[in-house]
């Protein structure tokens, strides 16, 4: 079903959610305005709690002074607690040195060094006893005192190194600036004879002599090693070792090539021999038997002779002259050919056997090659036990010698380490005895003192807490709010066009507003159409029992008889009056009506009787019914609420042209709404928009103005 009008247009082919011309859904300052003002009350309570919170804050908080002083701890290798201060590396502040410096901080920092500026100040000179003191320690966890009083001076203190430098910042905050000034310099004087103590390192004269052992073992290492070198005769080891197994590797591959050798020439040898014993002193050289004399050239000249007559044979006839005389020749030659067999000559020689003396020459060279082959095989087995005598010697050597390098790297690594640790060690007992070694104070805690106060953070904490929670307290009561406050919050909502508003709250001292209001409703129904039909029958719906509800169809239907000239019904289904016995009532088209004062309207006598409102008349009849109604009326007007018992109103939704939902501001709750319009979905019905009722303006004039 398709239907258009002013608000109504085009439903086929709008996505779900929207309709045409449907207002965009943004959120505008006016729609903040009107939901901060309609929840007022409470924004303000949660606002009132943290600028309460904050003011209180700001009344008690107090001046705060902090006393800084900065310590400079100088690390290089010059410095007596530094890890190899005897190296030859560049003085450079590395990672380690970065982690020195907060080893300082940590030390400055601990338990012992506060403890004492708390012995020498007194605990209730640094924290004086307050009105809440009491009841604070008895709150407190089990604890010495001290334990608190370290805590609460660890919570006042700050000590850190400035921007990855090697410079310590130590700051102490307290009320009153003279302790904050005195608490600081004992701290730093606790931290440095605290220091000292932990740098004393009397270790030098037990490192001395491991020194001294090292250097005695190293030089017993040292002498063993070459006295091995003299005795296996090794220059280079590594090279010496080398050598000697690429020397028994060659030997080894040259008598392997020598056996090789040595079986192939046997092998030649005797094969050599028995072929030379088989082989004939003398051998065949050619024999030649032929009929054929030199310069007879018979064969070829009869040969010419046949290409000859061929040739003649094409210009001359078969019986001329020139054919007769070369017939004669080819026949004569022909004669001569066949006597050769009359005349065979033959021919034979033989030669002595060029392969004996070639086989003999091979034998005399293979025997000789052979004597050469034994001689090189007993010098290659003298020159292999040299060589492995050699390599014999020195993987017996090798063990030793390694296990000699061995320790002498171990001894020279651990000599060269305890010499540096010995160096150090004494430069540290020199520096230890100095008052001051690697940390320098740049600055006493007296040229630098700051003041804080917190009463204005406190109080713009305050505004800005409050400005958060009453945000807050706004947003949730908005999205808690299950009625309607604004007319575009319903469009959202229910997914249907605003038609009108009716009974407006700033429109309340006007007695014409209200027929003005049903006078323009009346007006866009008229002018809306339904698939191409004008929109003639109408039902008003409402979630809950609406008092304006009958008022609404009263006044449309009014609008529908008295200013169109339209024979108009009115069915109110919320309130329907009994009047069966009424004269004047008829039944037309399934409604049982009577005529009321004005003309041309009708009104509904009563609800049992009439069979269009049966909820047991079958759907077909129904629609009969609706189409009689629609023969007797112009116009007919339908009101009920979802809370009828008997559901008449759902069951008209599919009969009726289209339905105007009514909401009441402020008092509709959405998911009614919101299953009302689903409902009338579910049953076949056209929703054609909502009617909102009892809108009331929350804003100010001036802020609608502005906004």
């Amino acid at each position: 079903m398709a239907m258009t009008g002013t608000y109504a247009d085009g439903v086929e082919g709008t996505p779900a959610g929207q309709w045409p011309g449907s207002r965009p859904p943004s959120f505008t300052l006016r729609d903040f305005l009107i939901a901060a003002f309609f929840h007022i009350r409470i924004i303000l309570l949660a606002a009132l709690l943290p600028l309460a919170a904050g003011v209180a804050a700001a009344t008690f908080a107090k001046t705060e002074y902090t006393a800084n002083s900065l310590l400079m701890v100088i690390v290089s290798r010059e410095v007596t607690n530094a890890q190899n201060v005897t190296g030859s590396g560049p003085a450079v502040l590395s990672i380690e040195g970065l982690k020195q410096v907060e080893s300082e901080v940590q030390i400055l920092e601990s338990a012992d060094v506060i403890r004492t500026v708390i012995d020498e100040m007194g605990r209730e000179t640094l924290f004086p006893p307050g009105l809440l003191s009491g009841v604070r320690d008895f709150f407190a966890s089990s604890g010495s005192a001290m334990d608190r009083a370290i805590e609460r001076f660890r919570r006042n203190l700050r000590a850190q190194v400035l921007d990855g430098s090697n410079v310590v910042e130590v700051s102490f905050t307290h009320p009153d600036r003279a302790i904050a000034i005195e608490a600081t310099d004992k701290l730093v004087a606790a931290y440095m004879a605290r220091r000292r103590i932990i740098m004393e390192n009397p270790t030098a004269r037990i490192l001395q002599a491991e020194v001294e052992r090292f250097q005695r073992d190293l030089t017993a290492t040292d002498l063993a090693v070459e006295a091995l070198k003299t005795r296996v005769g090794i220059i280079d080891f590594d090279q010496d070792a080398v050598l000697a197994a690429n020397q028994v590797d060659s030997v080894v591959q040259r008598r392997r090539q020598v056996a090789e050798r040595r079986v192939a020439v046997a092998g030649q040898l005797a094969e050599a021999e028995k072929q030379l014993a088989g082989l004939p002193p003398t051998v065949f050289d050619f024999n030649q038997k032929s009929d054929a004399l030199g310069n007879d050239d018979d064969n070829n000249t009869l040969t010419r002779l046949l290409i000859e007559r061929d040739r003649l044979s094409l210009q001359y006839s078969a019986n001329g002259a020139m054919m007769r005389e070369i017939n004669r020749k080819i026949e004569t030659i022909r004669k001569q050919i066949a006597t050769r067999n009359e005349r065979l000559y033959e021919t034979s020689r033989d030669v002595r056997n060029p392969a004996v003396g070639y086989v003999n020459n091979m034998i005399l060279s293979l025997r000789i090659e052979a004597d050469a082959l034994d001689r090189q095989e007993k010098e290659l087995v003298d020159q292999q036990a040299d060589a492995e005598k050699r390599l014999t010697t020195l993987r017996a050597a090798e063990t030793e010698l390694v296990e000699l390098n061995r320790r002498r790297e171990t001894l020279s690594e651990g000599y060269r380490e305890y010499l540096r640790r010995a160096t150090a060690a004494k430069i540290e007992e020199s520096a230890a005895t100095e008052r001051e070694s690697n940390v320098r104070l740049v600055q006493d805690a007296g040229a630098s003192v700051t003041n804080r106060s917190m009463r204005l953070p406190f109080l713009g904490a305050g505004v800005l807490g409050a400005l958060l929670f009453a945000a807050a307290a706004g947003a949730v009561a908005s999205a808690l709010r299950s009625t309607f406050i604004m007319p575009l919050e319903a469009e959202r909502a229910l997914e249907v066009p605003i038609l009108g508003e009716y009974d407006n709250q700033s429109r309340s001292g006007d007695p014409a507003a209200l027929q003005r209001d049903a006078g323009n409703l009346a007006a866009l129904l008229l002018d809306t159409r339904v698939d191409d039909r004008p929109l003639r029958i109408v039902q008003f719906l409402s979630s809950d029992a609406e008092e304006a509800l009958r008022t609404l169809a009263e006044g449309v239907a009014a609008e529908f008889t008295t200013q169109r000239g339209l024979r108009t019904l009115l069915v109110d289904l919320a309130s329907a009056p009994d009047l069966r016995d009424d004269p004047t009532a008829r039944l037309k088209g399934g409604i049982l009506a009577y005529p009321t004062p004005t003309p041309l309207l009708w009104s509904l006598a009563a609800v049992e009787g009439s069979p269009l409102l049966d909820p047991r008349t079958p759907l077909i009849e129904a629609d009969r019914l609706m189409d009689e109604l629609r023969g007797e009326f112009e116009a007919v007007v339908f009101c009920a609420t979802a809370a009828d018992a008997a559901a008449r109103g759902h069951r008209i939704d599919a009969l009726v042209d289209g339905n105007v939902l009514v909401v009441r501001a402020e008092k509709t709750r959405k998911p009614a709404a919101t299953a009302l319009r689903s409902a009338v979905v579910e049953n076949g019905g056209v929703p054609l928009g909502f009617v909102f009722v009892g809108r009331r303006y929350i804003l100010p004039d001036w802020i609608y103005r502005i906004t």
